[in-house]
C-alpha cells in the first residue's frame, strides 16, 4: 500500500462534539470524521505507511485484514480525491 500524507495548506479543521470538522478553505468542500476514519487520520500524523496503520487496526478492531486493507485504501482515495491528503 501506498504511503500518505495530510496537506496542511489544504483545509481547516476543528473538533466538534467528538468529530473532526474539516472545510477546504478554497471550495467549501467538507469532511466530518469520526470513528475509524478519524482513527486513521489521527495515526497519520505519525504513520505514513498505509499498511502499518492497517497493523494497527487490526489490533484494536476485530477486522480481516484484506477488509482492512480495502476500506484504508478507499478511505486514502477520498482524501486524496478531496485533496485533504496526498501519496508520496
Amino acid at each position: 500500500m501506498p504511503r500518505l500524507r495530510k496537506v496542511h495548506s489544504a483545509f481547516m479543521s476543528t473538533d466538534l462534539d467528538g468529530e473532526l470538522i474539516m472545510i477546504d478553505g478554497k471550495t467549501g468542500a467538507f469532511f466530518a470524521l469520526k470513528g475509524v476514519g478519524l482513527a486513521i487520520w489521527r495515526k497519520l500524523d505519525d504513520e505514513p505507511e498505509l499498511d502499518r496503520i492497517c497493523a494497527s487496526l487490526q489490533a484494536t478492531y476485530d477486522v480481516e485484514p484484506a477488509v482492512c486493507r480495502d476500506d484504508v485504501q478507499t478511505f486514502a482515495e477520498h482524501l486524496v480525491t478531496s485533496g485533504f491528503a496526498e501519496y508520496f
